[in-house]
């Protein structure tokens, strides 16, 4: 099967573009985007991915306002239409390369709808490469970047009209093999995985002139596993990226929940110099279970999963607690891990940024048992 993209000469193993190099079932290929209003009223996530070894391209735009989370998600079968990026009303087009996309959901059956053009206003900076090897099987290998830009265009949320002008964005793109797609993980172990916790801690963030882009892992004893980063600048100020070397933590959670309240983070750069981060939630965490991931969708499934030719769901979560997700009956529902928007400073400097933190299972620093 031949695509466009193999009239080109970038080609990276004796494979036309419609086959991936591993039979592995997991391997991806995905886009994720936010749009947040500088005040906190509203805010967007868009997402597509595409999963070769599974036939499947899905994505979905989540909405939130006034503390109720929109759901819209998608799945098609991938073949024929193998490198377009559209599931039924849902479009991502790649206007400039590392620099500007555009982001559209037509109106439908469902709450939401978009015409958002994404900008990076700093440089994508590629994480280090992802490896993990659990008994024998390879649990993740894969890369991503990140970065930070603008947002602008228009928004509709429950017939609420929202005009984007310079709100902050995020995204990254990833690709590769990691865990959770498709519906199914290979088993290798009676052992749990992670039984002993963890802390997970991204940020990607623009304060003024400068912005950065870090992630730390940490078992439940505080020890480092990982640290990856750095602090960028405009690629017009001239100025190459500053490798941040160590990271403290200091997390204020509201009260009988893992839902951070504040969160002060010092980076030590290369040079020495220390940035002190100061964040507190704009919204609501993200309850990603009402994009597709982990156990998302109707089926339970998550992400990858085939579902035939196209499917299309919407839903709505109450999400006005700091950690409780329910239905709009009232109902408590799982809600998936969780994704924080913030109003952050970097010594003084006021900014804004995405800021997950996952505190799994026991952690001794922050006095926490195992869930």
């Amino acid at each position: 099967m031949l695509t466009d993209l193999d009239d080109t000469l970038l080609h990276q193993a004796p494979l036309p573009f419609a086959f991936v190099g591993t039979s592995d079932h997991r391997f991806y290929d995905r886009y994720w985007f936010e749009a947040v209003a500088p005040d906190g009223s509203a805010g967007a996530l868009v997402s597509m991915g595409r999963y070769p070894n599974m036939n499947v391209l899905d994505g979905f735009v989540t909405a939130q306002t006034e503390g109720k989370q929109y759901n819209v998600r998608f799945s098609r079968e991938l073949r024929p239409s193998f490198a377009e990026t559209k599931i039924g009303g849902l479009s991502v087009s790649l206007v400039e390369p590392l620099k500007v996309l555009r982001l559209r959901l037509e109106e439908g059956d469902h709450p939401l709808s978009c015409d958002l053009t994404w900008t990076g206003s700093l440089p994508a900076r590629l994480e280090d490469h992802s490896f993990s090897r659990a008994e024998g099987r390879v649990v993740s290998d894969m890369y991503r970047f990140a970065q930070v830009g603008t947002v602008g265009g228009s928004l509709s949320i429950d017939g609420r009209d929202f005009a984007a002008a310079n709100w902050f964005g995020a995204r990254d793109h990833s690709w590769g093999v990691r865990p959770g797609v498709g519906g199914f993980e290979p088993v290798t172990s009676g052992a749990a995985s992670g039984a002993g916790g963890r802390l997970f801690i991204w940020l990607a963030f623009r304060a003024d002139e400068f912005g950065g882009y870090v992630q730390l892992h940490e078992d439940h004893l505080g020890r480092r596993q990982s640290l990856d980063g750095a602090l960028v600048w405009p690629a017009e100020a001239g100025r190459p990226e500053l490798r941040i070397v160590d990271m403290e933590h200091d997390l204020t959670f509201h009260e009988g929940t893992r839902a951070f309240s504040h969160a002060r983070l010092v980076l030590t750069t290369e040079d020495e110099q220390r940035w002190e981060v100061e964040a507190e939630p704009l919204f609501t965490a993200w309850a990603y279970k009402g994009t597709g991931y982990g156990t998302g969708y109707d089926d339970e499934k998550g992400l990858g999963a085939y579902r035939g030719e196209y499917l299309e769901e919407t839903d709505v979560y109450d999400v006005s607690h700091p950690e409780i997700v329910r239905n709009l009956d009232g109902d408590q529902i799982p809600s998936g891990h969780r994704e924080q928007p913030v109003r952050l400073s970097v010594n003084g400097k006021p900014g804004f940024g995405h800021l997950p933190i996952m505190v799994m299972g026991p952690n001794q620093r922050y006095g926490l048992q195992a869930q």
